[in-house]
């Protein structure tokens, strides 16, 4: 199988229909959770004329942020499913009423979120001043803002209460259908207690970890939580990029003063991808004192970020120490259990009908990012669907060559015993040392990572048979061995590719 679908001339727009779910599939692996779950998800096909494919959108913010941000990666979706090349992607506002034949029924219109100030986009590159400048000449096309004039008469009026800024929340994104493992166990437990008592404890809370880890399903979690214990309270979310569009626009039309009275106001203020404002002076400053008055009064703040305080180096020492007053958590990636137990989270939503066979060789191969993960069983079951055949590992193999998959899947009648001579082979170590008991550096790293291999690639084996084969070490070393070259690997990008190079070899 190819993996592509054809579709006759006269069948065009149905085609798009058809694979529109597999589009989505890929994209959600493609591009960043704020961009997928906010604006991307609810996009709908339209329809697709000689070259040009139609697609809608709630509103014309989220137009002009697809365009500005996932123009590229939407086309590559759609030629990689349409089986053809150089489309045109046009990008449109629905009227309310719009609805599309075939298109998948239940998704939240976008067009209920809030209103709010929202940033104008696309920015151009360049600090905020400048940024602002150029924006000038650009006609909105952006929901209705606060100006200069009616930010004054509304700060004048006793009591008004300023709009609420953000992001919409994604509905799946609750504690409930969040999969605890090793790895992010303590992220929980943080956000978990947040979500209890808001500004009490852990405050502030700071999440990091790599792309597709699960912050992001963390902080909606802990903004549903609280939306449902204490529905007055004011929950924003946003992303750090939004925070910096949303400043521009302030400065550009001379509305800081309501753009402040926005945000400090707030009782709960939820914060992804702050990396992104690192080398952004004047927002870095806004940030820094919105986040102290915040801070100071005792409402609750929690970030989320790719990389750790300390690694934040652009940041100013002022806030990278202030985030390291409350409670930092590294989410890291989740070991295979936890990709299997992700797996059939997924399987049970869907109402799918897909063997554990399936799910092993998913969370087999794709092992360090949940968005993709999650990706791979929806394009799996869409193909299923389409093409009208069962989901078995063969149609996985087949169709999902498109995601970063880490190691194909083992060839049969790999041993324990092969993997510690492969190890072996390329640590350059005897493989009895690596059973034996030898502490040598660099035998104790061969043998961890001996241990980790066996435990990823032969999952159906019993860990008493792995055991046997080193020595009969128990369940505890294995459990220390994983995590350490967990561990390692996110910081030591040679290792990783040496892993990687084993799996290869040994899934051969």
């Amino acid at each position: 199988m190819s993996g592509k679908l054809e579709f006759g001339e006269e069948d065009r727009t149905q085609a798009l229909l058809q694979v529109w779910d597999l589009c989505l599939a890929l994209l959600s692996t493609k591009v960043s959770p704020v961009t997928f779950n906010s604006f991307l998800s609810d996009t709908r096909p339209l329809s697709y004329v000689g070259n040009v494919v139609t697609l809608g959108v709630a509103n014309p913010f989220a137009r002009e942020w697809l365009e500005s941000r996932a123009a590229n990666a939407i086309r590559s979706a759609l030629e990689f499913h349409l089986n053809t090349s150089g489309l045109q992607v046009k990008i449109v506002v629905m009227p309310r009423e719009t609805s599309v034949p075939g298109a998948a029924s239940g998704r939240k219109d976008a067009s209920d979120a809030k209103k709010v100030l929202q940033p104008k986009l696309p920015l151009d590159e360049g600090e905020e001043a400048g940024a602002a400048e150029a924006m000038a000449a650009k006609p909105s096309t952006t929901p209705p803002r606060v100006t200069s004039k009616s930010a004054g008469s509304r700060s004048a009026s006793k009591g008004a209460v300023p709009t609420l800024p953000g992001l919409p929340l994604n509905e799946r994104f609750t504690f409930e259908t969040f999969v605890v493992g090793r790895s992010n166990r303590l992220a929980f437990a943080g956000a978990m207690n947040v979500a209890e008592r808001p500004g009490a404890v852990y405050n502030p809370l700071f999440l990091y970890g790599g792309s597709g880890l699960g912050k992001t399903h963390l902080l909606h979690a802990i903004a549903h939580a609280i939306k449902r214990t204490n529905p007055k309270m004011r929950v924003a979310y946003v992303s750090g990029e939004y925070f910096a569009q949303h400043y521009i626009n302030a400065l550009k039309e001379h509305a800081t003063d309501e753009f402040r009275r926005q945000y400090r106001e707030i009782d709960v203020w939820l914060v992804d991808d702050i990396q992104f404002i690192a080398g952004k002076e004047h927002t870095k400053e806004e940030f820094f004192h919105t986040f102290n008055v915040l801070y100071q009064s005792g409402r609750q703040v929690v970030i989320a970020s790719e990389r750790s305080p300390r690694d934040l180096n652009t940041m100013d020492e002022r806030l990278r120490s202030r985030f390291q007053s409350g409670l930092i958590a590294d989410i890291g990636p989740p070991d295979l259990e936890t990709r299997i137990a992700i797996l059939e989270m997924c399987r049970q939503r869907e109402g799918a009908e897909v063997s554990d066979e399936v799910l092993h060789y998913i969370g087999s191969a794709i092992q360090s990012n949940i968005r993709a993960l999650e990706g791979a069983l929806t394009r799996l079951l869409a193909y299923s669907s389409v093409m009208g055949v069962p989901p078995t590992v063969e149609l996985a193999q087949n169709v999902l060559g498109e995601y970063l998959i880490d190691k194909p899947i083992p060839a049969r009648g790999l041993t324990p015993e092969a993997i510690i001579q492969a190890v072996a082979d390329q640590f350059g170590v005897d493989a009895a040392e690596i059973v034996g008991t030898n502490r040598n550096k660099d035998v104790s790293l061969a043998r961890h990572v001996a241990m980790y291999l066996c435990r990823e690639l032969l999952p159906e084996q019993r860990a008493r048979h792995i055991g046997a084969a080193f020595g009969r070490r128990d369940h505890t070393t294995f459990l220390y061995a994983c995590q350490r070259i967990i561990t390692l690997q996110e910081i030591d990008p040679e290792l990783r590719q040496t892993i990687l190079r084993l799996r290869r070899s040994l899934g051969r």
